[in-house]
């Protein structure tokens, strides 16, 4: 469903459904969400084996896969699926092995108003030609997953992310959000739980709060959290501070790195 012009720019890598991989989980309900599809798409070729909550690293068992980071920025020539700018200047230094819809736009924090808007799970399925749920109320919960919606009610933002969803090839969507209001979907996000985060328990087991056996007979690939059991596997460093407040750990210690508004920095390095 992706427009080819887009699709053709993504990373090879993500045809290679057959090759077996360990997908790295985030800390929310995107990541999840996607990690889940991503295992749907693959027939379990790719299966959650890490946990990531932007800080440390867990593992749930040694493999020798390579390995892709869902939800997430890696800096480095890493595997990922990502919606985040990543890139400060048009001519910054960005990952190769990234899917990230903002680099083939040429967006960076210089024109950080033109981003791509929406959920690394809209990106994902438009990518694989996932078609939209049938219900209404499966298209509101999907615009809800990463505040999708929002961009749609801002007067200036409305055009592009217009454009973004035609680039998705999921225009259907718009006639959804013209029936409702921010409100609407931000009470979607907070009885469903969509705000919650995934986090590791003593025991190295995942958690959440997410509302995920209420939400799953809207999708049509199974939604849960990954039963195993984590260890700590590597410590590092999160930090997120305004633009030019403290200096940036160089390239070679980043692990992950994102510009979460056009002032704001959030990023993880070797600790």
């Amino acid at each position: 469903m992706m427009k080819e012009y887009y699709k053709e720019k993504c990373p090879s890598w993500a045809n290679n459904v057959e090759v077996k991989n360990d997908l790295i989980l985030g800390d929310d309900i995107d990541s999840l969400a996607t990690c889940n599809l991503l295992t749907d798409i693959t027939n379990e070729n790719w299966k959650v084996n890490y946990f990531y909550n932007f800080k440390d690293f867990y593992i749930h068992t040694e493999t020798e896969l390579s390995t892709i980071g869902v939800d997430m920025a890696f800096t480095r020539n890493v595997k990922c699926f990502d919606n985040h700018v990543s890139k400060e200047h048009s001519n910054s230094p960005y990952n190769p092995f990234c899917m990230n819809l903002n680099l083939y736009k040429g967006v960076s924090r210089e024109n950080y108003g033109k981003k791509y808007s929406m959920s690394t799970l809209l990106m994902v399925m438009s990518y694989y030609d996932i078609p939209l749920p049938k219900s209404q109320e499966g298209k509101e919960l999907l615009l809800a997953v990463d505040t999708a919606f929002k961009g749609y009610y801002s007067s200036y933002f409305n055009p592009i992310h217009t454009n973004w969803l035609e680039i998705l090839e999921y225009t259907e969507l718009i006639d959804i959000l013209k029936q409702r209001d921010s409100k609407y979907f931000y009470d979607i996000i907070k009885y469903f739980g969509l705000h919650e985060k995934v986090w590791i328990d003593e025991n190295g087991f995942l958690q959440s709060n997410i509302k995920l056996e209420e939400i799953q007979p809207y999708f049509d690939w199974k939604l849960e959290l990954p039963k195993q059991q984590f260890s700590l596997r590597k410590e590092c460093i999160r930090e997120g501070h305004e633009i030019g407040k403290k200096s940036i750990p160089e390239r070679s210690q980043l692990i992950s790195l994102a510009f979460t508004s056009k002032n704001y920095i959030s990023y993880t390095y070797k600790a």
